[in-house]
């Protein structure tokens, strides 16, 4: 299988209670709690720079975020979309927010997600590759995006 550019790149995000007074840093979150789905890219992120923070590891982001509702976590770590769509703007989500910092790394993270073509469609993965250029050139994406998403869903320029 072969890949177009990406078309989208949902970035980690750290959430808490709005009161919390964290700083998602290591150093910030020292001694603190954090609830991860087991076997992400997050798990993953969170082991390798958080090691002063006790990671929870769950099943599905669904306890973790029930967890961090019910004060036995501090902070959650998941994708950006699966937080703000699927939790802060929820009901469950009244009282928590997105805390400040960039927690992307491409060696853990990935390069985002592109539409999969089989390899011998070299002419379809290009076209589909600029189709993808050109609505972000003429601003398309930016207008779709902000209809849905009140952060970069796209990732950077790269």
């Amino acid at each position: 299988i072969d890949f177009t550019k990406k078309y989208y790149q949902s970035p980690p995000m750290m959430i808490a209670a709005a009161d919390s007074g964290l700083v998602a840093t290591p150093e910030g979150m020292a001694g603190k709690v954090i609830g991860v789905q087991r076997g992400t890219t997050h798990n993953a992120y969170l082991d390798k720079y958080y090691g002063a923070s006790e990671i929870r590891l769950y099943a599905s982001q669904d306890e973790a975020n029930l967890d961090l509702s019910a004060g036995r976590v501090d902070a959650v770590m998941a994708d950006s979309v699966a937080l703000s769509l699927g939790f802060l703007k929820t009901d469950r989500g009244a009282g928590f927010v997105a805390l400040e910092g960039d927690f992307y790394e491409p060696e853990i993270h990935g390069a985002g997600v592109g539409i999969g073509i089989r390899k011998e469609d070299t002419d379809l993965r290009d076209r589909l590759s600029a189709a993808i250029d050109a609505i972000r050139a003429n601003g398309t994406y930016k207008e779709i995006e902000s209809q849905y998403f009140d952060f970069d869903i796209y990732g950077g320029e790269n």
